[in-house]
């Protein structure tokens, strides 16, 4: 199994781009993130105590945002085994019900992204 590692990323640098493919999962120790759409809006801005990159519970997930730093952001990178191996330990049902949930999640969020470019 991976082990976690902690990051840390600069003001204004990419922690990933959209279209990437999603293979872990982060957790926010210190510092701001914001999320980026394809053409360049916010969709979100996250800070400590948070976790973004949840398609890497997806096999194959590809990232439906960017992920850029605002400040000096410490972070925690999960790897996307190390998160299915955490999950099957505990229920070998978590991890499906975790994609079923993702999958509704990322059907909902299409659905309001076209809604507001309509």
């Amino acid at each position: 199994m991976s082990e976690m590692q902690q990051l840390t990323f600069l003001p204004n640098k990419d922690i990933f781009q959209i279209n990437d493919l999603a293979n872990d999962l982060y957790l926010i120790v210190e510092g701001t993130v914001v999320l980026l759409s394809a053409d360049g809006h916010e969709i979100a801005r996250i800070g400590s105590g948070e976790s973004f990159g949840e398609q890497a519970f997806l096999k194959g997930g590809i990232r439906s945002a960017t992920a850029k730093a605002v400040d000096l952001v410490t972070c925690f990178q999960l790897p996307r085994e190390s998160i299915a191996y955490l999950l099957n330990d505990a229920s070998p049902l978590l991890l499906p019900l975790f994609e079923g949930l993702l999958l509704q999640m990322n059907m909902n969020n299409e659905l309001r992204n076209q809604t507001m470019i309509s």
